[in-house]
């Protein structure tokens, strides 16, 4: 037992591979305490005969062998608590401000694998400053030992600069820490091992902003030389562009009208999803088939009233989805599955429905085609409506593929070529070959569309490659799987002790392989990485939350530490932006505490009529805050954030030189403000719609076909991004939504624990709203004042799709009743 209390006492704290390493010089004796110990446990066994120190000890050395390490951990917990107090002159002059206790541990504690999970403005970069310099001032290695990797150049610069202000005394003057990108240590271990650096495509680049135009000129020289590939694509943008959200995944009709009000848009009234002829049309198979009939040059009419009267008591005058014109002939397609069942969303009658139109039309003997849901997904909808058509004579005249851009074009459908490219650096990194991606896509609830766009992607992901070759040149997905092959292949052998990756939420497969290899390659190499999985907002780069959020089982024994105090926010920005976020069970829970535990008001949601009010409401606040800035004497830092650049107000020039002396703005999108921070920030353009937030392109489901484990939760990319929004301000967060627009995200911060925090003004300046509630029937429009010919009443944003209305508070109907006289 002497060599149990010997290992008990070695210095430092105790890995797992420590644990290993001890373990080896005993396995030849493990049998023989077990022997020893079934013996002693045996219930004829007389155990007066042996004292119970023996007992307890073998018990105590079965126990750290077999993996049940409650002893071991309350040694480690020693440990650290002793290194607190014997450090504490380090940890208290290391950084600007003295270490929280949360980020002394994560420095002390050097298991074999490290995760920490930091809050917004938690102090993430201090603890990484910390944990280098804990690491070097005991000894546990020296600086060309350490590997600190970050994702961007900049932010491997500004690491670098911290580690060598702040380390200095450490390191020394010989002596230097690696801070680089994953890029430049690819190409690094190429270098070392080819003993030249490999030639860099010319469009890539670490913002990937030229990625895309490389995958456009792809398409655009495809579709020059290659009449087949350009009806393809012409076919998947106009038919397959948008992901269709099959109707039985809508638990009620409201959830459906409230889908058709964030991928659609609402004119006159009526809301829906455009054609390329132009109407709005119910569904997006609808939009599916519209756009068919319009390529095919087949005039039609949507909706048109049938040629019969049909409305009495029980029913209203029916109007078939299309009407044929040159056939005399309609066309219903039905929400049905393959068992001619409905939507559990629609009323029990619409199957009868379907009956009495049959019936209807067997009865005036007009011609009908039909089409189902079913046919949809299988992909035979098409084929079987082309027949029918031709069947009955109809004359297809088919519009150009020219044709067609050109009126895509018009209605300014957004680009896929970012997509595209992000799906073939997924593809590259997890090795899809073409045979895969279509086994998968088979398996696709939307098969149709998934098969249409793998007729694009796979010619497109080929001439890609064959760039490449020409060019003698790789991209980041080829130097990442270069230098994974050779650290695998021990061609290249690297000296380090502890690597470290910050913002580990970003991290690929490609990525995550390499830190594998380099682990697997020297066992006595330790991993820490930081993050936080509720900012993982890159999906569309090709990251993969999951390695972060599943860590153990991607790298092994793993301490997780934890960093709940954020110095950036305040109490109240951090109260709604955690709520929000944590509504998704799949991100990890924490409870975060801001330094600054101020609530009030901290959330102002401004809501506009019209999108030309947009500057005028912004200008305003500006003058606000502008007081506010010369009052404390100090220039105030503004952010305005966009969830695309068009968002950008054209006058942002012309206010950074109106409020130079007061306030620092600046433009930003979404994406590119993250690690930043600002006193205020306006995000704009929190609405439903076209180029809506969120985004139903991001959450794609074409991306399950390269990515291993599909997020359930609806818009989970789009929900994180919205939270590194709201965190990045100090003191407030406005969020600016369209009146008839308004984000399904709003009605989630009118929460009434928040009420005083979160705070709803109408699109008449100042004013603040009475009351402002979600709607309880729709889910994802909001209650707020309307004033009737019969006096004011709370009415739902979503009217006339929802008709939800109530009654004001008396308190606020006597308010409200004031302002009127």
């Amino acid at each position: 037992m002497e060599q149990l209390e010997s290992f008990y006492r070695l210095p430092g704290y105790l890995a797992n591979r420590d644990v290993t390493l001890w373990q080896n010089g005993l396995d030849a004796h493990q049998a023989g305490f077990r022997l020893i110990l079934d013996t002693l446990r045996h219930p004829l066994f007389d155990t007066s005969l042996v004292s119970q120190d023996l007992k307890t000890n073998i018990q105590r050395l079965l126990d750290l062998l077999t993996g049940n390490r409650q002893e071991l951990q309350q040694r480690n917990e020693r440990f650290v608590r002793a290194e607190m107090n014997r450090w504490k002159h380090f940890f208290d002059t290391v950084e600007s401000r003295p270490l929280t206790e949360e980020q002394q541990r994560a420095a002390i504690v050097l298991e074999d694998r490290n995760l920490l999970i930091a809050a917004a403005g938690s102090g993430k970069s201090s603890t990484v400053v910390a944990k280098i310099g804990y690491a070097l001032a005991t000894r546990f290695c020296q600086a060309p030992q350490i590997l600190a990797l970050a994702f961007n150049r900049s932010a491997a610069e500004e690491l670098d600069s911290r580690i060598a202000e702040r380390l200095a005394e450490q390191i020394g003057e010989r002596d230097t820490v690696s801070s680089r990108t994953f890029h430049r240590l690819g190409m690094d271990i190429i270098a070392a091992v080819e003993g030249k650096q490999p030639d860099l495509a010319p469009w890539a680049n670490e913002t990937r902003d030229n990625e895309g135009k490389v995958i456009e000129e792809i398409i655009q020289a495809l579709a020059e030389s290659d009449r087949s590939f350009l009806e393809r694509w012409v076919k998947f943008q106009a038919i397959c562009f948008r992901p269709n959200k099959e109707l039985p995944r809508f638990e009620t009709q409201q959830d459906y009208d409230a889908y058709l009000r964030q991928v659609g848009e609402d004119r006159d009234g009526h809301k829906g999803i455009r054609t390329l002829n132009g109407e709005l049309v119910k569904s997006m198979e609808e939009v599916a088939i519209a756009n068919w009939l319009f390529m095919n040059g087949i005039p039609y009419e949507y909706e048109r009233s049938y040629e019969y009267e049909t409305a009495d008591h029980h029913h209203r005058q029916y109007h078939p989805d299309f009407y044929f014109p040159e056939i005399d002939c309609y066309h219903e397609h039905f929400a049905l599955d393959e068992h001619g069942k409905a939507p559990a969303i629609f009323a029990g009658d619409y199957e009868e429905g379907v009956r009495w139109k049959r019936m209807l039309h067997s009865q005036k003997q007009t011609a009908l085609i039909e089409t189902t849901s079913a046919m949809y997904r299988s992909g035979t909808l098409f084929s079987h409506l082309e027949n029918e058509l031709n069947a009955r004579q109809q004359a297809f005249r088919p519009r150009s593929p020219e044709e067609i851009l050109a009126r895509l074009a018009e209605q300014k459908s957004p680009s896929s070529t970012g997509f595209i490219r992000t799906f073939i650096t997924l593809c590259k990194s997890r090795n899809q070959t073409p045979d895969q991606l279509r086994d998968k896509a088979d398996l696709q609830r939307d098969r149709f569309r998934a098969l249409a766009f793998l007729d694009v992607v796979v010619p497109v992901f080929q001439k890609y490659q064959e760039k490449l070759a020409a060019l003698r040149c790789v991209d980041f997905e080829d130097m990442i799987r270069t230098a994974t092959r050779y650290v695998r292949e021990k061609k290249f052998v690297h000296p380090y002790r502890i690597i470290l990756v910050d913002e580990f939420q970003d991290i690929a497969h490609g990525r995550a392989a390499l830190v594998m290899a380099m682990l697997e390659q020297n066992p006595d190499c330790r991993l820490f990485a930081v993050g936080d999985d509720w900012q993982s907002i890159y999906r569309f780069a090709g990251s993969d939350i999951a390695i972060m959020s599943r860590f153990p089982h991607h790298f092994g024994v793993t301490a997780t530490n934890y960093l709940t105090r954020t110095f950036r926010s305040n109490q109240g920005i951090t109260n709604v932006a955690a709520g929000f976020i944590q509504a998704n069970p799949a991100q990890l829970t924490k409870t975060v505490h801001a330094v600054d535990s101020t609530q009030e008001a901290t959330i102002q949601i401004l809501e506009y009529g019209k999108d030309e009010d947009v500057e005028s409401l912004l200008e305003s606040e500006l003058v606000t805050l502008a007081e506010v800035a010369r009052s404390e004497k100090r220039i105030l830092r503004i952010f305005l954030l966009g969830r695309y650049n068009h968002h950008r107000p054209a006058v942002v020039t012309k206010w950074k030189k109106r409020f130079e002396r007061e306030l620092h703005l600046e433009f930003l999108s979404l994406h590119r403000s993250k690690g930043l921070e600002a006193d205020y920030v306006f995000i704009l353009g929190v609405n439903s719609g076209s180029y809506s937030f969120p985004s139903e392109i991001i959450d794609d489901p074409l991306l399950d076909l390269v990515l291993p484990i599909p997020e359930d939760f609806e818009n989970a990319e789009e929900r994180r991004l919205f939270y590194v929004g709201l965190t990045r301000a100090k003191r407030r967060t406005y969020l600016l939504t369209k009146k008839s627009r308004i984000s399904k995200f709003i009605p989630e911060l009118l929460n009434p624990r928040l009420q005083g925090t979160v705070v709803y003004r109408s699109s008449k300046q100042g004013e603040h709203s009475a009351h402002v509630e979600p709607c309880p029937s729709c889910g994802t429009g909001i209650l707020r004042v309307i004033t009737g010919p019969y006096g004011p009443f709370m009415g739902c944003s979503n009217y006339p799709s929802c008709t939800t209305k109530r009654k004001l508070p008396p308190q606020d109907n006597a308010r409200q009743t004031s302002r009127l006289q």
